[in-house]
């Protein structure tokens, strides 16, 4: 795992720094387009952006929660101090849900793992308001879990685990359009992240 600061991104710490982590999923990095334009609009938003991606010689091994926890701290370690936190995640990078809890960071988590017994354990005892992101024909999805968090969950009809509509692209276009908004709105209801 290394970590990296995105392009255009805050870089100097102040005593109002908010720092935002970017995690990938197993085969979605950084660059892919919904975790690509997040970076991007934080970044505008003021915040530093740091990014992670995972290297050749990266293995989970038997607990992955602890691996993408590890990669979350690692990344935090690596940005300025912040008085604010907030992690976006693709994922396998949402297996940093129940670390989130534990450090009280805000997150966005983009087509989380739903299926993952600790994830949904997680979610199910938070009183976090959280953003969660999937797609109504994304398995690892699993219908959304809308009773169960204090998290605001969002459902794109007909998208899947890449957040969109096989085989049309301008359907799904349009609908991460639609994700990104709901982002922006997340993050400037964060206290102290109007920007």
């Amino acid at each position: 795992m290394e970590s990296f600061t995105w392009s255009k991104a805050t870089t100097t710490e102040s005593e109002g720094t908010k720092v935002a982590v970017l995690l990938p999923g197993s085969g979605y990095p950084v660059q892919g387009p919904v975790l690509f334009w997040a970076g991007e609009m934080l970044a505008a938003m003021g915040w530093h952006v740091q990014a992670v991606r995972w290297t050749a010689d990266d293995e989970p091994g038997a607990d992955p929660h602890a691996f993408v926890a590890r990669a979350a701290e690692q990344a935090f370690a690596a940005a300025p101090s912040a008085s604010q936190r907030l992690v976006v995640a693709k994922s396998f990078g949402t297996l940093a849900i129940p670390w989130a809890e534990e450090t009280r960071t805000a997150g966005v988590w983009l087509t989380p793992l739903l299926t993952d017994a600790k994830v949904r354990e997680t979610i199910g005892h938070t009183d976090k308001a959280d953003l969660f992101v999937g797609g109504s024909d994304d398995k690892l999805w699993d219908g959304g879990r809308t009773s169960e968090s204090a998290g605001t969950f969002v459902e794109i009809p007909g998208a899947d685990h890449s957040l969109q509509i096989p085989n049309n692209w301008r359907a799904s276009q349009e609908l991460q359009s639609g994700v990104f908004g709901r982002i922006e709105e997340f993050v400037r209801a964060l206290p102290d992240a109007a920007a």
